[in-house]
């Protein structure tokens, strides 16, 4: 089984054999969790029940048994968020934890039923936050506005004196700030060597390790952008000496230095629901711009062959919103009773032409109808 962090992956956006996708909503809290456990079983039997449909006895109970131990792993449900995803393939079983309520189901196609991820995913998703100081530094992994610490190994570089050890040109140091401090102005440096430009070089040599240490052993391996939380000074001195191509352009400014977790976690939302609006008002404000002709809406035959063409830039979609029928190989709409095929499909043509999703509430959509497509050309 494997957690996902990014979306969209090729995991997703690409056609097996069957898939079956299910969407689970938290039902209790992280203590009682004989609620999620049941709701995850009957789930899977309710997937079984669709794949029997197609499928003999035997090929149902290989293909779900990769899943079902899910059901007694009480650690997994203890550590619930909002609401989960998993997608059972004939391989392997990926998840991803979310942070915004889905609606709880299951859907068996020959695609992954993306839908319930786009929320989680559209203005900000998984990120890590890096609570950056002098002399030490602390990692959360971040869903929109909710923080988990990131236990680090023993061997971690999470202090300077643990990074730099013999190294430090300082000295010994006793420090109460350096660069201006960490929530105090004017530190005092007490110890052999007091010289600035050397508490400077310490610092540098410090930032250089920890740059490497989070590109290497977080950054690379899951792909997910970096959030500095730290003194605007730290930020700029940081940012100067990184390496990390996932770097953000988002940043917290303030000392990390004497917070308890809720006061990063609560300065980081404020950060988060800022980017979120601003991105939400730039895409009602793109879409108003577009000039007519540039724009579909509920026309099924056009959207089809749009996404199958490549022109579909941006993809606006009403929570809830549903197209019974089909887009066939050609890229022609086939109305018919599947309810969960053509608006998937759809969503997938335009991620694997590099277009934008959105699902919006209704009173957030900037359209009439339950669908809008900018087109590139």
């Amino acid at each position: 089984m494997q957690e996902l962090y990014t979306f969209p992956t090729d995991e997703l956006l690409q056609d097996y054999e069957a898939v079956v996708s299910i969407s689970l909503n938290s039902e209790s809290n992280g203590v009682e969790v004989e609620a999620n456990q049941i709701q995850f079983q009957n789930l899977l039997k309710e997937a079984k029940a669709k794949l029997h449909k197609v499928y003999d006895e035997k090929f149902c109970n290989s293909f779900l048994d990769k899943a079902k131990f899910l059901v007694d792993h009480t650690d997994f449900w203890r550590n619930m968020t909002r609401s989960a995803v998993f997608y059972i393939t004939p391989d392997e079983v990926y998840y991803y934890r979310l942070g915004t309520a889905i609606h709880t189901g299951t859907v068996v196609s020959k695609q992954p039923y993306v839908l319930p991820l786009i929320a989680d995913f559209q203005y900000v998703s998984y990120y890590h936050l890096l609570a950056l100081n002098h002399d030490k530094f602390s990692l959360y992994t971040g869903r929109r506005n909710k923080l988990q610490p990131v236990d680090l190994p023993e061997d971690a570089p999470n202090t300077l004196t643990k990074a730099l050890g013999d190294e430090l040109t300082g000295g010994e140091l006793n420090v109460g700030s350096y660069n201006g401090g960490d929530g105090n102005s004017g530190g005092v440096f007490h110890g052999h060597n007091e010289k600035s430009t050397e508490v400077e070089i310490d610092q540098e040599n410090y930032f250089r390790e920890v740059d490497k240490y989070i590109n290497e052993q977080f950054s690379k391996p899951t792909g997910l952008p970096l959030v500095l939380f730290a003194l605007k000074k730290n930020i700029s001195d940081f940012e100067r000496l990184s390496k990390n191509g996932y770097l953000d352009e988002t940043r917290v400014e303030a000392s990390p230095s004497q917070l308890t977790f809720n006061e990063i976690q609560s300065h980081t939302s404020e950060v988060v629901d800022d980017i979120i609006n601003r991105r939400y008002r730039s895409l009602v404000e793109k879409f108003r711009e577009t000039k007519p002709e540039f724009k579909l809406e509920a026309q099924f035959d056009d959207l089809a062959m749009a996404s199958i063409q490549g022109k579909i830039d941006v993809l606006l979609l009403e929570d809830d919103y549903q197209v019974e029928g089909l887009i066939d190989e050609n890229g022609q709409y086939h109305e018919g009773p599947e309810t969960n095929q053509y608006i998937n499909q759809l969503v997938h043509n335009v991620l694997k032409t590099n277009g934008q999703v959105y699902v919006l509430d209704k009173a957030s959509m900037p359209s009439d109808s339950g669908v809008a497509a900018l087109l590139r050309f």
